[in-house]
């Protein structure tokens, strides 16, 4: 069987595995086939040459097929789904709920996140009870191209899901209010946003490659008395920190109740 990756669903997350897959040169667009109803993801899709059909009962016969779709309306494609490899990057939908829907395949669950799109993704991933070392070499392949992958115990996916998967939109949160302090302070729009933009790569960058933990670096920017200690003195009265924490067991609350 000529090698397919059938996709269901043409979302964001969708675009950007598969826009990571290309430009990585994991898959050729001759090698990928989309379904999606939605006339957006149509024209998305031709615009990077991967064809695009309207239902999952038009993909072609596959030996991997991606299901990204929301969770909420799984049970309606479920139908469609039958090949070897099935990976699934819906939150909070297990692997024996999966397993009990389709028609057949052997299920690998993955959480990847949006930064998966310029090849800087974190995934977590769990394989099926009756998954092979060659099943999983086929998401493995998929994910490392445009990231880094974390196996898990399933028990702990939807913990990955709110770290990780929701993580981007954290530290976009975080930006956002750096830009809008700058501007209080006194800074033009540009100026702060490039400021705020290089300082989030830059901070990024030291955790990714210093051998100290994220709260040695923070005491490494910390001075007595200065003005970093000033700031982190007001994030900690206003709860900051525990709100991240709060914010991200929510987020893994929310996922089991999906599941």
């Amino acid at each position: 069987m000529r090698k397919i990756l059938a996709v269901i669903g043409g979302g964001n997350m969708a675009r950007s595995i598969l826009s990571g897959a290309l430009s990585t040169g994991v898959l050729k667009s001759d090698e990928i086939v989309v379904a999606d109803p939605d006339s957006d993801a149509h024209e998305y899709f031709k615009s990077i040459s991967i064809p695009c059909v309207n239902d999952a009962c038009d993909l072609p016969e596959s030996v991997q097929l991606l299901i990204a779709v929301k969770p909420q309306i799984f049970e309606r494609i479920a139908a469609s789904v039958s090949s070897d490899v099935v990976i699934s990057i819906m939150a909070g939908v297990s692997i024996q709920k999966i397993s009990n829907s389709i028609v057949r395949g052997n299920v690998i669950r993955v959480m990847p996140n949006l930064p998966c799109s310029i090849g800087l993704g974190a995934a977590g991933m769990s394989l099926g009870p009756n998954t092979t070392i060659e099943n999983a070499a086929l998401a493995t392949n998929l994910f490392e191209s445009i990231g880094t992958v974390e196996m898990v115990d399933e028990s702990l996916m939807n913990a990955v899901t709110a770290v990780s998967g929701s993580g981007p939109a954290y530290l976009f949160l975080l930006a956002e209010a750096m830009i809008e302090g700058g501007v209080k302070a006194g800074l033009n729009r540009e100026t702060a946003n490039a400021l705020v933009r290089q300082t989030m790569v830059g901070a990024a960058g030291l955790l990714l490659g210093d051998n100290r933990t994220a709260a040695q670096l923070r005491e490494a920017v910390t001075s007595k008395g200065g003005t970093t200690a000033a700031a982190l003195a007001v994030m900690n009265e206003c709860g900051v920190p525990q709100a991240i924490v709060d914010a991200i067991v929510a987020a893994r609350d929310r996922g089991n109740e999906l599941g």
